[in-house]
């Protein structure tokens, strides 16, 4: 491949959306780049007669990436075919590596004498062709019409498909694989792409990228480079971390932070809205859609004193409907572009339904006969919902009692032990169980801020907005649960970043728990 080819192929993996190369091509001929390597003298004013601001900033943050990534040993290195070029370390850290698939890891040599990018001998990936012709007939059927392949026809399919990548590439990396598994979701997205009620879960080819790296694994098992690369991941876990900053969780927000005021307001103009609305608190307002009104108009000022630290008690006080189901289903709306006030018994009801019949049913015995008896006197939309977030919370194995605080059912919101309560969003139950409690209460930072719910479903839409609009990482002990609240109920499906709190560990765009119970339902 020569050079001109090769810089169109980077461009073509920067920039997968853009259609017409030729004329960045020509214009970069122009600047005199012939190779990919000539691009670290070009800058991003060179760029914008013909690419967008974010497109000549993607391209160029593309080129510095790729030129951390792929390390020269040599000078001679270039000439090495591409079966050799994937031998870089960085290629072969394939263990433990769905947990970085969005990022580049840099790998150094004490004989290395500079950066260079390998295009040439380590974009194999991008002409990759499928050998679709080799999978068993009755696989190919179901492919073509549509159908989601059996567990073990899946597994075949990724057994076919990594040994053919294995005839290329010894030691194939994350950008490979990362590539083909989009092309299998593109060729076939009925029988591949990871959805959830219509919606796509995050790339919607990360279960592919998981079990093709797990595959890759089995089949290199016991590889003295992998071998000592996880052994250094392991120690490295053991050492003392240092001081992390404070995380600013933008994590699918589209108007994490406004920039300005709307039109024809003033900070004066907003502080009247703010006090009116007060007004109407106190007076126990029934018009909402004037709420909703004055809520949205004051989105700017409710962010900007969130970001301030001020005290959830002092919040409550200054935007007391920030609380209420009317303003936080509006500050959310604002803050995330989604729609927490959609209906979401279908969707508990199909998780229900699989769990009724799903290998772990046994332990979920006692949810479901405490189900059954509620159905009989209450509405069965609202024991699904109920049991719905009990069920996942046993699924997962996580701590329920940091999700949901027991007191009894004749407990006023003053007697709340508030002291005992978790920090981050909690639904307060008064009785023994959500399926048979008729009043909720919501804290956070031990904190009551709403102590008159009435419908379970109301608790858990306000619990859950609490995390976004409070800008609230999700406990790493509920992690999984409130993933998959996020996604399955909720529609918010970024493809990187986590919302989970940091840890030691690296964490992963879609948390494999959850994108296993997806696949599992959408089976």
């Amino acid at each position: 491949m020569d050079g001109g080819s090769a810089l169109a192929s980077f461009i073509k993996s920067a920039l997968p959306k853009m259609s017409q190369f030729e004329p960045l091509l020509k214009a970069l001929g122009k600047l005199g780049v012939q190779e990919c390597e000539d691009m670290k003298y070009v800058q991003e004013s060179d760029l914008l007669p013909i690419l967008k601001p974010v497109e000549a900033r993607r391209l160029l943050s593309c080129f510095k990436s790729t030129s951390q990534s792929d390390v020269s040993e040599s000078p001679s290195s270039n000439r090495l075919s591409s079966n050799k070029a994937c031998d870089s370390p960085d290629e072969m850290s394939l263990s433990g590596a769905y947990s970085s698939v969005t990022s580049n890891s840099v790998s150094t040599s004490s004989s290395s004498v500079g950066f260079t990018p390998q295009l040439p001998d380590n974009s194999w990936h991008y002409s990759f062709e499928i050998s679709w012709k080799k999978m068993p007939s009755e696989i190919i059927g179901k492919l073509e019409t549509g159908t989601r392949p059996t567990k073990s026809e899946r597994l075949e399919i990724i057994r076919l498909i990594v040994s053919e990548i294995l005839t290329i590439c010894p030691t194939p990396g994350k950008k490979h694989i990362s590539e083909i598994a989009r092309k299998m979701a593109k060729a076939y997205p009925g029988a591949f792409r990871d959805v959830i009620e219509g919606e796509i879960v995050g790339s919607g080819y990360d279960s592919l990228i998981k079990q093709m790296i797990s595959r890759l694994d089995n089949v290199r098992r016991g590889n003295t480079s992998l071998s000592l690369k996880r052994q250094a991941v392991s120690n490295s876990e053991g050492e003392d971390t240092p001081c992390r900053k404070k995380r600013l969780d933008t994590y699918g927000c589209l108007n994490w932070q406004p920039v300005r005021l709307p039109p024809n307001e003033t900070p004066d103009s907003q502080k009247r809205v703010q006090e009116e609305l007060k007004k109407m608190y106190k007076e126990r307002c029934p018009d909402t859609k004037c709420i909703e009104n004055m809520m949205r108009a004051t989105f700017f000022t409710q962010r900007k004193d969130i970001f301030s630290g001020i005290e959830t008690s002092d919040l409550m006080h200054e935007w007391p409907y920030l609380f209420e189901t009317v303003g936080m289903k509006t500050h959310f709306k604002e803050l995330t572009g989604m729609d927490i006030d959609k209906s979401i018994a279908s969707k508990c009801a199909r998780v229900v339904s699989y769990f009724k019949c799903s290998d772990k049913t046994a332990k979920m015995e006692s949810i479901f006969r405490e189900m059954s008896q509620e159905c009989l006197h209450k509405n069965v939309d609202d024991v699904n919902i109920a049991g719905f977030l009990q069920l996942v919370l046993k699924y997962f194995s996580e701590r329920e009692d940091q999700m949901f605080y027991k007191v009894d059912q004749t407990t006023l919101p003053s007697e709340v032990d508030c002291a005992e309560l978790p920090r981050t969003p909690c639904i307060i139950v008064c009785g023994s169980s959500p399926l048979n409690a008729e009043y909720f209460l919501l804290s956070v930072d031990q904190v009551l801020v709403n102590s008159h719910i009435t419908i379970f479903s109301d608790a858990v839409r306000l619990m859950f907005a609490s995390y976004y609009c409070l800008n609230i990482s999700y406990p790493a002990d509920q992690g999984a649960t409130l993933e998959f609240l996020q996604r399955c109920l909720f529609k918010i499906n970024p493809e990187k970043g986590s919302k989970v709190e940091k840890s030691a560990r690296k964490q992963l765009a879609v948390s494999p728990k959850v994108l296993s119970l997806i696949n599992k339902i959408s089976d």
